[in-house]
């Protein structure tokens, strides 16, 4: 009798919580903003990928290059090389709406820092108001695109029993993801952008708005190309809802989806449409398989399987691309065909999105350590889209660990660019999380605990243990291996809890 009067209690107390939290949502979501754009503007002046590092300088060197390009040659020449554009130093290899996005900040920044963007003279600008100028072009970018798309999507994708400290916990991971904050204003790129158009689709083809939604997905690839690795869940997740329609008008809504895409790749390829050879410059900067399988030191199966055997070495390019891609689509599809389960939540989708995401960075070609972000990213939404409340907990601990360890990942970036301080202030933050999230469960809390001594450990001996002369990298692929076999047993436990319907509100007849 006693306990049955406590759990009451304490459920009257949860909802009360849960009506007040309502009541100053708006306000929350604020100060969320305030303490987001307040952290930004702290590492503005913090060092940038390639800082005094001549004569290829880094990312923000390649940034600031294509905003001198695309304001001082016409289209036909971006990706294109010549004697004003050389490919070989920090060529155009990001789509066109890249290239739009540069060509928009090139011209408001050639108004406000003129000799930061001079074609020719400009290389290697690292002044005080240029960097200024860089930094909150990232920022302003995030206002515009990023942050929006964020609510939308978590509003989108949450089921209709999601708690409002839910809804709140996945905007504010989004919203101060600690890799966004590492990656995009650290080491300087505009993934977010890209994250922006992603998570604006998401939200629109939640609400069913698919027409739309396929609109913004269609920009977001052609913002950056790896935006792909969402590709198979979104066909599938699209698919599904239009085929819910009964067949005739489901396959109406495909043919108009279909059109609709088609018309996106149009316009923004419309400067091209008439020179073919054009295009296929643009697509061939898109795709350079010649770098081959992955870049530096990435923490997937192909880079891990290289201290063992050396596949990119022993088989041609092209054969291991179809190994690559052979790979990804065994691992992807069993949880996207998950989509077409009737259910009454985004959970099954978002799930897809994850394991999509996660199948392309572990198995697919040209993999770049910085491509975990997109799995990551979307994993955030997983939580609030989860309906069964013992389930979303459980997900949002896992969620919240493998940031964690994406993070760690990333470290031997960190080292190359300088980034250490950034990176130790996020990470203790990002434990600290872990920290209290996993508190309150003994498993996890020891799951936790096990991981973080792990990544110690690494970190330790990477600062004070000298590798063997002839393994120089020993260190760093400890660090990418250990991340590698994290995210294995992380995917692998999202495709299992997706086949047996964890991330599911069960279908039950007897609603309709």
């Amino acid at each position: 009798m006693f306990r049955t009067s406590h759990i009451i209690h304490r459920r009257k107390m949860k909802a009360n919580e849960q009506e007040t939290l309502e009541r100053n949502k708006r306000w929350i979501v604020m100060l969320l903003l305030v303490v987001a754009v307040t952290v930004r503007c702290m590492i503005i002046m913090h060092p940038h990928s390639g800082q005094g590092k001549p004569p290829m300088y880094g990312d923000y060197e390649a940034q600031r290059h294509w905003m001198e390009i695309t304001t001082a040659l016409p289209t036909s020449e971006w990706y294109v090389h010549g004697e004003d554009n050389d490919l070989q130093y920090w060529g155009l290899d990001y789509p066109p709406v890249t290239a739009y996005h540069s060509y928009v900040l090139g011209r408001v920044g050639k108004w406000i820092v003129p000799e930061a963007f001079e074609l020719h003279t400009s290389r290697g600008h690292e002044e005080y108001n240029s960097k200024i100028f860089m930094k909150l072009s990232v920022l302003f970018s995030e206002l515009l695109i990023y942050m929006p798309a964020a609510w939308y999507a978590v509003n989108g994708v949450a089921h209709v029993k999601a708690p409002t400290t839910a809804k709140i916990d996945a905007l504010a991971l989004l919203w101060l993801h600690p890799c966004v904050l590492l990656i995009d204003h650290g080491h300087f790129q505009y993934n977010t952008v890209c994250f922006g158009l992603a998570l604006a689709a998401v939200g629109c083809i939640a609400r069913h708005k698919y027409l739309l939604g396929s609109f913004f997905f269609t920009a977001s690839f052609l913002f950056k190309q790896i935006g792909l690795y969402y590709a198979p869940a979104m066909f599938f997740g699209i698919l599904s809802l239009c085929m819910s329609e009964g067949l005739s008008q489901g396959v109406g809504n495909v043919l108009t989806t279909g059109l609709v895409v088609v018309a996106t790749v149009c316009l923004i390829f419309y400067p091209w449409l008439g020179d073919i050879e054009g295009a296929g410059h643009v697509v061939h900067r898109m795709f350079p398989f010649a770098r081959g399988v992955f870049e530096d030191k990435v923490a997937n199966v192909w880079c891990t399987l290289s201290l063992v055997v050396k596949l990119q070495k022993m088989l041609e390019v092209e054969t291991m691309l179809k190994v690559a891609t052979g790979c990804t689509l065994l691992t992807l599809i069993p949880g996207c065909l998950c989509c077409f389960r009737r259910s009454y939540s985004s959970g099954p989708w978002v799930a897809a999105l994850v394991i999509s995401a996660s199948s392309f960075y572990l198995f697919s070609f040209q993999v770049h350590e910085k491509s975990v972000m997109f799995p990551i990213i979307m994993a955030a939404l997983l939580p609030v889209a989860t309906p069964k409340s013992r389930n979303s907990h459980h997900t949002a601990r896992a969620v919240t660990v493998l940031t964690a360890v994406a993070m760690f990942s990333m470290f031997p970036l960190v080292v190359k660019d300088n980034l250490q301080v950034l990176y130790t202030a996020l990470m203790l933050a990002t434990v600290g999380a872990c920290e209290l999230i996993c508190h309150s469960h003994k498993r996890w809390r020891l799951c936790w605990h096990f991981v973080l001594l792990t990544m110690l450990t690494a970190h330790v001996i990477h600062a004070t243990v000298a590798p063997p002369a002839h393994l120089p990298d020993l260190w760093t692929m400890l660090i990418t291996s250990l991340s590698c076999m994290y995210f294995l047993i992380a995917s692998a436990a999202l495709s299992f809890g997706q086949l047996r319907g964890s991330f599911d509100l069960a279908y039950n007849p007897k609603v309709e």
